[in-house]
């Protein structure tokens, strides 16, 4: 990040030291990179613990669900029986007077029991994807400021260091016109405290793309943008 934003020192224009310090050209890098907005998404989703959370919880009532259903089907007994005598109530009869048939059992209070737990994970699993696109929704939200932020102040900080060089020149013409009685020291203090001004609104605005630089970087995981 710090590579982005260059200020190149120069030689003094005199060693004056009651004059502001005027060695500095502020130049604000065009290099200054910021990845796009959809890697920026995909990094910050990447590294969510409360994502990941939400994952494993939608996982679990997957398998909750699929344990029950097992259950359910395992509450159902499936046989089969054979009779010498004949009777209406079974499915076949052969000729040696042999009747067959299958039969089902089950318990009514399992079967009913295990289909309310299986309506109870289901709901909880739509419950955690809900809160999910919640969450990615918030998390991309967030990146989304960071970023518009990001641009926003490169480009302020391009323009106060424009505003910074150009009030550098100033008190340089503004020290001549003094040494020859053209100005008097009022207005040369005048200019240079606006030298001093834009000055230390470069800085404010330098340290404040700083920081929302690297609130970006710590979202997506700490990564480098600049060896993405």
């Amino acid at each position: 990040m710090s590579a982005g934003i260059l200020a190149h020192a120069q030689e003094g224009q005199d060693n004056n030291p009651n004059t502001p310090d005027k060695n500095i050209e502020y130049t604000v890098s065009d290099s200054i990179f910021i990845p796009p907005l959809d890697s920026l998404f995909k990094w910050a989703e990447e590294i969510s613990f409360q994502i990941k959370e939400r994952d494993a919880l939608v996982q679990k009532t997957q398998a909750d669900t699929k344990r029950v259903k097992k259950q359910w089907m395992n509450a159902i007994k499936i046989g089969g029986t054979v009779n010498s005598a004949n009777n209406p109530n079974l499915v076949n009869q052969v000729e040696t007077g042999f009747t067959y048939g299958p039969y089902v059992s089950f318990s009514l209070y399992e079967l009913a029991s295990n289909k309310n737990l299986v309506d109870v994970f289901k709901a909880e699993q739509q419950v955690a994807v809900y809160k999910r696109e919640q969450i990615v929704f918030e998390t991309r939200k967030h990146v989304r400021i960071l970023y518009n932020s990001l641009i926003s102040k490169k480009r302020i900080l391009k323009i106060k260091s424009e505003g910074v060089n150009a009030a550098f020149v100033h008190v340089l013409m503004a020290e001549k016109e003094f040494k020859h009685g053209a100005i008097q020291l009022g207005e040369l203090s005048r200019v240079t405290e606006i030298y001093t001004k834009s000055q230390t609104e470069f800085e404010v605005t330098l340290n404040e793309l700083r920081t929302t630089y690297e609130l970006l970087q710590q979202i997506c995981g700490g990564r480098d943008f600049l060896n993405e």
